[in-house]
C-alpha cells in the first residue's frame, strides 16, 4: 500500500516518457544494434532531464550521464551516439508525449466558456552556429547566420504545447499553421504574422473560431453596427469620430486568394472590435469570427492578451529547458537537443498536472513561471528517481514529492494570473 502511495512521480513520468517506449522505438528505428556500453534509455533521461546548474554542453551531459549509471564514458564514446536515427527517435517520443498531454482537456469558463478550447499559435528563433547556415539559413542573415525556428500550437489553458515543428529560421509561421479537426470548436489566437483571408477560410471550414489584431492601417466597410448612421461608412472615417469610445460592429473582409492565383475578391463578413486604449491615445483593432453572444466587447482585449500566454512558454523553454543553448555544429546534435528540450517541457508539466491534483481548492496552487525553475532544479533528482531501483523509489519518491509540494508552493495564493484575467474578461492593470 505504501508503494502505491508513494510512487507517483515514477508512475507519472513513466506514463509520459516509458523505457519501454523507449526501447521498443529505438530498436524499430536501428539506434540499438547491439548492446554498449551507452544504454538508450538512461541516455534518454540524461539528454531530457540532466539539466545541472549551468550551461548545458556536451561534457555536462556525459558527467550526468555518468553519475546517474555509475559507469565511465570518453567524450568520444558519447558524442558519437548523436545520430539521425537518435533524432528521429527523439522526434517521435516528443510527439506521443505531447499526444498523451492533450488527451486530458482543459476547461475554460466564463468570458471563454462558449469555446471547448483555447489554442494559441507563434513561433521563436533558436539561434545556432554559422557553419550551420546551410541546412537551417536564418530570417535576419546580418547577424544571426542559422537558426531554427520552433513552430507551437499550444494549449491556453495549460501553456502546453499540441503541435509542434522545427524548421529552418528563415521559413514564415503562416507556412507551418495548418488548422484540422483539432481546432473544431475552439478559440484560436494569433498575431499579425497569421493574418491572412485564405488561413480565415481554413479556420472557419473546420468548425473554429479566431481572435486576431487588424493592421493598423484596414479599412473595412461597416455591413452591421449598433448605430444605423454606421453602415457603409469606411472604418478609418468611423474611428477618427469615435475617439476615447470603443467601437463594435460587423465588416466585409475581402482578400484573394494570390498562393492559388485566384485574384477573384472573397468576401467574409467578420466583426470588429475597436478597443480605445487611453495611454497610446488610439483604438487597437481586433478581428474575429465569434459574435457579441459569445464574446463580450469588453472582454476582446482581455482574451486577446492570453496570447502572451505562449511568449512565455518560448521564455521557459529557452530559460528552464536549455532550448537556446546548442553546443554543437552537428545538425543530428541540434534536432536531438531540440526534441529534448520539449520533453524536459512534457515532463514538468506532467509532473505539474499531478501535483496540482494533491492542492484541490487552490486556485492556482503552483503558478507555472515558478513550477518551471523549480522543476529544472530538481531535474537531476527526478533523473535518480526514474533510473532507481524499485527498493530506494520510494523513499526518494516521497522526499522529491515534499520538496516539489513545499518549494513550488505560489506565496501570493489571491493572485490573479494571465489566464485567469483572460477567463474573467480583465485586462491587468
Amino acid at each position: 500500500m505504501a508503494r502505491t502511495r508513494f510512487s507517483q512521480i515514477h508512475r507519472q513520468m513513466t506514463s509520459i516518457l516509458s523505457p519501454q517506449r523507449i526501447g521498443s522505438l529505438a530498436r524499430a528505428l536501428g539506434v540499438v544494434r547491439r548492446r554498449r556500453k551507452v544504454e538508450i534509455v538512461p541516455l534518454v533521461y540524461t539528454l531530457v532531464l540532466g539539466l545541472g546548474g549551468g550551461r548545458r554542453t556536451f561534457a555536462s551531459l556525459r558527467r550526468a550521464y555518468q553519475h546517474a549509471t555509475g559507469t565511465s564514458l570518453a567524450p568520444s564514446a558519447f558524442q558519437d551516439r548523436f545520430t539521425p536515427r537518435l533524432a528521429e527517435l527523439m522526434r517521435r517520443l516528443a510527439t506521443s508525449a505531447f499526444e498523451r498531454l492533450g488527451r486530458r482537456g482543459s476547461r475554460t469558463h466564463l468570458a471563454l466558456d462558449a469555446f471547448s478550447k483555447v489554442f494559441i499559435a507563434d513561433g521563436s528563433l533558436v539561434r545556432l552556429g554559422d557553419s550551420l547556415e546551410h541546412l537551417f539559413p536564418s530570417v535576419w542573415t546580418n547577424h544571426t547566420k542559422a537558426s531554427a525556428k520552433l513552430h507551437v500550437v499550444a494549449d491556453g489553458m495549460t501553456r502546453t504545447p499540441l503541435i509542434t515543428h522545427i524548421v529552418p529560421g528563415s521559413r514564415h509561421d503562416l507556412h507551418m499553421f495548418d488548422p484540422g479537426p483539432w481546432c473544431r470548436g475552439a478559440l484560436l489566437i494569433f498575431d499579425l504574422a497569421y493574418y491572412q483571408g485564405r488561413l480565415f477560410e481554413k479556420i472557419l471550414a473546420q468548425g473554429g473560431s479566431f481572435l486576431c489584431r487588424a493592421k493598423t492601417d484596414s479599412n473595412f466597410v461597416v455591413r452591421a453596427a449598433s448605430d444605423e448612421r454606421w453602415v457603409g461608412e469606411k472604418t478609418k472615417d468611423v474611428l477618427r469620430r469615435m475617439r476615447g469610445v470603443t467601437f463594435d460592429c460587423t465588416v466585409d473582409y475581402i482578400h484573394r486568394n494570390a498562393p492559388a492565383h485566384d485574384w477573384r475578391p472573397h468576401h467574409i463578413p467578420l466583426r470588429l472590435v475597436a478597443v480605445w486604449h487611453a495611454e497610446a491615445r488610439r483604438h487597437r483593432l481586433y478581428l474575429t469570427d465569434v459574435g457579441p453572444d459569445r464574446l463580450l466587447t469588453d472582454a476582446v482585449a482581455a482574451v486577446y492578451a492570453m496570447r502572451w500566454e505562449i511568449e512565455l512558454l518560448f521564455r521557459e523553454l529557452k530559460l528552464q529547458c536549455r532550448l537556446d543553448q546548442m553546443p554543437s555544429a552537428n545538425p543530428h546534435a541540434v534536432l536531438v537537443l531540440l526534441y529534448a528540450s520539449l520533453l524536459t517541457l512534457a515532463l514538468g508539466r506532467a509532473l505539474h498536472r499531478l501535483l496540482r491534483c494533491a492542492a484541490r481548492g487552490i486556485r492556482e496552487p503552483f503558478p507555472l513561471e515558478r513550477w518551471s525553475i523549480v522543476f529544472a532544479q530538481l531535474a537531476p533528482a527526478v533523473l535518480g528517481l526514474l533510473l532507481a531501483g524499485p527498493l530506494h523509489r520510494c523513499s526518494a519518491d516521497r522526499a522529491l514529492r515534499a520538496l516539489l509540494l513545499h518549494e513550488a508552493a505560489d506565496p501570493n495564493r489571491s493572485r490573479l494570473l494571465l489566464r485567469g484575467r483572460a477567463q474573467a474578461g480583465i485586462l491587468a492593470a
